[in-house]
Formats: C-alpha cells, sequence, structure tokens
C-alpha cells in the first residue's frame, strides 16, 4: 500500500488544519466522551481513561493555572520523564492559551536556566523528585513563583526548594462543566496562535527554540499518519516511548488522538521502553534506528540461544523469506504461489513467535527515523516479515516530508516526498533539501538571524544534504554542517562511513573523526547486548563495559568489522584506526541527544585523549617546535 491510499481527504486535512487543539479535544469528547483517550500500565496492568475523564484532567490543570497568574501567550516549561501527566501538562497549557516548553528530563541544571531564560518562563512543571533535584541547583528554576510536581504520589521535604509544590495543592475543585471550559478556550484560540517552543538538539550550536503554531502541530500530525491510513477508521495501538519533550513523542500522545483512532499507551518510563513496547503489542511505531538495533539484538540472541533443531527451523525460514523478499522488491508480473504459502508457514510457525518476543507481532505500520538505518538491521526486520520503512522529519518540519512510499523498499535512502499537496519539497543546487507546508516551523524564538538563515522565501533550508536517485528515492548525505573536510582538500561524508559501520551486529554507534587531518579514524561504542556478549566470549577478561576498550582480542577482532565496511567505502573515506569507547553514548553524559543523534562538538571534547592518540603528530610537533610554539600533548 502507498502512503496517500484511505487517507482523509484533501478538503478534511484543510479543515483539520482550520482547527486548534483545544477545538479538535472538544469536538471529540463532544461525539464520543466515553471513548478511550489513553491508556496507562500500572501493576495490575492497562487501565482506561475516557475522553470524557481527560477533558476533566486538561481543564482542571489549565484553570489552576489561570488562578495561578499564568496568561495567554505565557511560557511554560514541562521537564519529566514520559507520563500522561506530562501529556496533559502539555494539553492543558496549549487549550488555556499559553506555550509549552519541553525540556528533557535529564538535562542540567545549567541548561534548565538556559531554557528557562531564554523562553522567559513563568512556571516550571517537573515530573518527579528526579527532576526536582535538578531544577533545585538551577538558578532560574529557584527564582520562579512556583515549580509544580506532577507525580501525585510527591511529598514535600525539608530538602526540597521553597517554591516547590505538589500537584495536590496546585490544582483547584474539578469541574462540573469541563467540556464548556475547554469551548471557551477553544473560541479564544486561533490555529495561527504559537503552542510551543521546542529546542533543537544542539548537535551543531546553542539550542534553539523552534516556534509551533496549532496548524505546525496538526499539520505535522496529518503528514506522519499518512504512512498509517487505517488509523483514521480503526483503534491504533500506539507506545509513547520517546521523551515527551520531543516533537515525534508530543504529537504522537497529544495530537494523534484528537484526529484519528490512535490510543497513546504510557509505560512505567522510557527507560522502559522494551517492557512498554511488549506490553503495549503497538500496531503503530515509530523509532530511531537504535532502537530497532535493540529489539533486532533481542531476537537474534533468543535465536542463538535455542535449541539445535530451533535454529535449524529458523535457518530454513530465512532462505524461504529471503527469496520472498527478493521477489517483493523486485516486484515481478507473476508471483509463485507455493513460495507464497511455504513463506506464511514460515511466519506464523518462526518469524511471529519472534516478533510476539519484543511486542512487534502485531505492528501495521513501522517506522525508522532521526539517522540512517544500517542495511542489514532493515534486511533482517523485513526478512522477519515487518515492513519497516525510513523516513526523515526535523523538529522544525514536526511531520516527516519525506518517507518510504513503497512497501518493502531496502535500505539507503529516506524515501520520496509525500503524496500531499499540502508539502513540498525540492532540492537546491547545492544539494540542500528544501520544504515548506503546514508542520514548518515559523522560526526560532528570539533569534531572528537564525530565522532568517533557516526561512527564505517561504521555504526551510533544512541543513541536510541529499541526493535524488533514479527511482525517486531521496538518499541523505549529511548535514551540510557536518561534512568532514581533510587536511589534503577531500570533502566527506562522516555518515555514510558511520553507517557502514553500524551494520556490524557488534557495534552500536560510531563517531568518524577527520576534520583538519590526513586520514579519517572513528571512535566505536560496542553494542551493549550482542556486542558485549560476544567480547566476553572470546575475551574472557571482559568483566564490564569499560573492559572493551582494553581488550586486545576485541579490537583485533573488531579490525575484520572495520574491514569489510572499508570495503564498501572509497579510498579517501576507509578508517585508518579506531578506538573502541569505555562508555556507552547517553544523552547523560552529553555527547547524544535523546534521540541518539551525535554531537559532534561534545564528542570530540570529551574523548579529545582518545582521538589524539589515534593521529601520529610528529610533523605537526617538529613544524610547532620550529615555530617556538608548545605541542598539544606537552600540555
Amino acid at each position: 500500500m502507498k502512503h496517500g491510499t484511505e487517507t482523509p481527504s484533501a478538503a478534511l486535512g484543510a479543515e483539520i488544519l482550520n482547527q486548534t487543539i483545544p477545538g479538535l479535544l472538544a469536538r471529540k469528547c463532544r461525539a464520543r466522551p466515553e471513548a478511550v483517550a489513553y491508556r496507562r500500565l500500572g501493576p495490575e496492568g492497562w487501565s482506561d481513561v475516557s475522553f470524557a475523564d481527560y477533558v476533566q484532567k486538561v481543564v482542571r490543570l489549565g484553570a489552576s493555572m489561570q488562578a495561578g497568574g499564568v496568561g495567554r501567550g505565557d511560557r511554560v516549561c514541562i521537564m519529566g520523564d514520559v507520563s500522561p501527566e506530562w501529556m496533559i501538562a502539555d494539553i492543558a497549557t496549549i487549550s488555556m492559551g499559553a506555550i509549552t516548553v519541553g525540556v528533557y528530563f535529564t538535562s542540567s541544571p545549567e541548561e534548565l536556566d538556559y531554557y528557562i531564560e531564554d523562553s522567559g518562563a513563568c512556571l516550571l512543571f517537573v515530573g518527579s523528585a528526579t527532576e526536582l533535584a535538578i531544577a533545585a541547583r538551577a538558578r532560574k528554576a529557584l527564582a520562579l513563583n512556583q515549580i509544580v510536581v506532577l507525580d501525585p504520589g510527591w511529598q514535600a521535604s525539608a530538602e526540597d526548594p521553597a517554591n516547590a509544590l505538589s500537584i495536590g495543592d496546585f490544582l483547584g475543585a474539578p469541574f462540573s462543566a469541563p467540556l464548556e471550559m475547554l469551548a471557551e478556550w477553544a473560541d479564544r484560540a486561533a490555529p495561527s496562535d504559537i503552542v510551543s517552543l521546542g529546542y533543537t538538539s544542539g548537535t551543531t550550536g546553542k539550542p534553539k527554540g523552534v516556534i509551533n503554531t496549532h496548524v505546525n502541530l496538526l499539520g505535522g500530525a496529518l503528514a506522519n499518519l499518512l504512512s498509517a491510513p487505517d488509523a483514521y477508521h480503526r483503534e491504533t495501538r500506539v507506545a509513547v516511548h520517546l521523551p515527551l519533550s520531543h516533537i515525534v513523542a508530543r504529537v504522537q500522545s497529544g495530537c494523534f488522538p484528537l484526529v484519528s483512532e490512535c490510543v497513546p499507551h504510557f509505560g512505567a518510563s522510557s527507560a522502559s521502553y522494551e517492557e512498554t513496547v511488549r506490553q503495549t503489542r503497538p500496531q503503530y511505531f515509530v523509532a530511531p534506528p537504535r532502537f530497532f538495533q535493540r529489539f533486532a539484538a533481542t531476537i537474534v540472541s533468543h535465536v542463538n540461544q535455542g535449541t539445535t533443531a530451533e535454529r535449524a527451523n529458523y535457518r530454513l525460514a530465512l532462505t524461504i523469506s529471503r527469496r520472498v523478499l527478493k521477489e517483493r522488491q523486485t516486484r515481478p508480473e507473476r508471483s509463485d504461489p507455493f513460495l507464497a504459502a511455504l513463506y506464511q508457514a514460515c511466519q506464523e510457525q518462526v518469524f511471529t513467535p519472534l516478533l510476539r518476543l519484543v511486542g512487534f507481532d502485531q505492528l501495521r505500520t513501522a517506522i525508522t527515523a532521526s539517522a540512517p538505518m544500517p542495511a542489514d538491521v532493515m534486511t533482517l526486520w523485513q526478512l522477519w516479515g515487518v515492513n519497516l520503512k525510513e523516513a526523515y522529519g526535523q523538529t522544525e518540519t514536526v511531520g516527516s516530508n519525506i518517507a518510504q512510499n513503497e512497501d518493502w523498499l531496502p535500505a539507503g535512502t529516506i524515501g520520496a516526498p509525500i503524496q500531499d499537496p499540502a508539502w513540498e519539497t525540492r532540492v537546491d543546487e547545492n544539494g540542500e533539501m528544501l520544504v515548506r507546508g503546514p508542520g514548518v516551523t515559523q522560526g526560532y524564538w528570539n533569534n531572528p538571524e537564525a530565522t532568517a538563515e533557516a526561512l527564505r522565501d517561504g521555504w526551510l533550508h533544512t541543513g541536510d544534504i541529499v541526493e535524488v536517485q533514479k527511482n525517486g528515492q531521496y538518499k541523505l548525505i549529511d548535514r551540510s554542517k557536518e561534512i568532514i573536510k581533510t587536511i589534503n582538500g577531500k570533502t566527506i561524508s562522516p555518515t555514510q562511513i558511520e553507517n557502514e559501520l553500524r551494520g556490524s551486529p557488534y557495534i552500536a554507534e560510531a563517531a568518524v573523526i577527520g576534520e583538519g587531518r590526513k586520514y579519517l579514524t572513528a571512535l566505536i561504542e560496542v553494542d551493549p547486548t550482542v556486542g558485549f556478549r560476544w567480547a566476553q566470549e572470546v575475551d574472557p577478561a571482559v568483566a564490564s563495559y569499560a573492559d572493551l576498550s582494553a581488550s586486545a582480542r576485541v579490537k583485533e577482532l573488531l579490525w575484520a568489522e572495520v574491514h569489510k565496511a572499508n570495503r564498501r567505502l572509497a579510498r579517501a573515506e576507509q578508517i585508518k584506526d579506531f578506538t573502541i569507547l569505555p562508555e556507552e553514548l547517553t544523552p547523560e553524559i552529553g555527547v547524544v541527544t535523546p534521540t541518539r543523534k551525535k554531537k559532534r562538538r561534545a564528542i570530540a571534547e570529551r574523548y579529545a585523549p582518545l582521538i589524539a592518540a589515534m593521529y601520529d603528530d610528529s610533523e605537526t610537533e617538529l613544524l610547532e617546535r620550529a615555530l617556538g610554539k608548545k605541542s598539544l600533548k606537552s600540555k
């Protein structure tokens, strides 16, 4: 099935874009008050929350904010882990006319101060005592009138900030007619009102506050749902697992239910995403490649631990599936019915039980975005029967303007422009992708220079370099600001090289180094599941993750994986040396974003000694000494 079939008509899409979030929520509640708005996972399983209850929660919190002095257009920060309370605070803020500022829940006190100061926020919601402890060390947070803790079980202690308040103490009395209040708020709202500041990940500089309106969020939701047309007429389970400060998670939880039959499912936390997905058994799932890699590693590990007969059955099923996938991708005029019957048996007896292990046995729509998907990982999912597709989007577009619009396409492209006349995509003479459409941001908060650079003549300049293939599919080459220029004058895309390296089941991530250098090297993060177990098998001295970097045996065998990648690369792109990182790349140490995008400057600073050790700087040091300078290594 291609995008655009069975989706709402262009007229209905235009009608939705003339609405507002509180208006759509009121309409949904009025039409079906007892329908399920969302579900949350507790000790006894899933519990349903109806639209009537949802509206009561939203209006009660929004009215309490008004009573506390928050006005239309004021900014409200929300910092917390994945939870329904985060979503309710978001929709309440938007509904009463204020602007949500999403803050990632492990932000440092300094980062929180930056978001509060840059946005001019007047109120801070924190999810729990964990985030409150961060706010307690943030000067700007302590200067606010109130910090409200969303966790209903939280109780203040003497060590907590004086301006901290429990959600129970902050909330006013329940409303007898919440729908009427919501309708009043909707009447005051306009589709062009600003509702959100979503700060960029800061991979190429200081985070910028992306300005979004009702139209932007709803337009992004409609664009993303082009990949799931059946979500408009049948209940579709969505696992909410990404941090809600991320625009994709906010749209999935807050906007999808307003325009479709999607039902968000909230687990305990983002850290327990595997359990959330397993319990949800989602029918719609979008995640960066790293999540699909982790789930694939779980399945492969299970297969490897099976009996001899089970492994033999799996290998036979995989052989049959390869023939089916080849047929699906070459699309012959006539398919083989006997092969189809064999594959069906393999699916039922081998692959579906494996998919059930991770909760993917009922997936109807599976999308990966935010980074290139390693070809081998993509192929594995397709062999297992998951029609995984790649897509492209930014915080600045909310939705995907590019997506693979055909089934069973191989990895390597991000797709083609979506089939929606409201969106336009083109490529300029430098290869940069330009976009315009209903999801495109209004600009950057307090940053007219960055706004003028990004938005020109009605087009968003994405900063991403692409190539359009003969079949119309777009291939993402790199961010224009992340192209490496070696000392030899070669211009190289690190993303393509890193993607080849991540094709190894043992490599979770790689960061290519080479700006201003004579040759390319890489920092390699070993996969903490499959890779770590493999390392322990080849070197018994590896007892912890930190031991990997000191293992000569592990490095020796990883060279074989690097050589495989090098064989697929041009000579100037090949890795001449690499270092195994002694730790996982996590947002907590500041080197990747919550969606695993690399912060290259932070990586270069944190691992500067490891990088320096991979280069022979004798020639440079000789010239520096000739000029009377101290060498870097002597400092």
